[in-house]
């Protein structure tokens, strides 16, 4: 593989807490948005619950209601009559069981820090 390319392992998955609705779970969000102006609105929701991972990709480590919360706000946002566009395209992905990543390139596995999210 050389030192050129760096691969990173890691499961993310569910964390499980004291109790079930301290349970975290693996959410993903990958979005493709025309417009400029609703593009930087949906980044700056999605950088209150997780990091940028790639330009269009998005990943944290939430609790239910964060999910619930995070959801909205992009509903709100994708619905709302000033940006709404049927080919603008969200998709959030919760992982609640096991799951493995393989990351080649730059990455950081700080997603798994309990500290991060509110």
């Amino acid at each position: 593989m050389g030192d050129r390319l760096k691969k990173t392992e890691f499961a993310p998955g569910r964390i499980t807490g004291a109790s079930p609705s301290e349970n975290r779970y693996y959410v993903l969000i990958l979005f493709d948005i025309s417009n400029q102006k609703k593009y930087r609105a949906l980044v700056k929701i999605l950088k209150r619950y997780g990091l940028r991972i790639q330009k269009s990709v998005f990943e944290a480590q939430l609790k239910t209601p964060q999910i619930r919360d995070l959801v909205l706000s992009i509903e709100a946002l994708m619905g709302s009559e000033r940006f709404y566009d049927p080919g603008d395209n969200v998709r959030v992905y919760k992982i609640a069981g096991n799951c493995d990543v393989v990351a080649f390139g730059s990455c950081g596995t700080s997603i798994l820090e309990e500290n991060i999210f509110f």
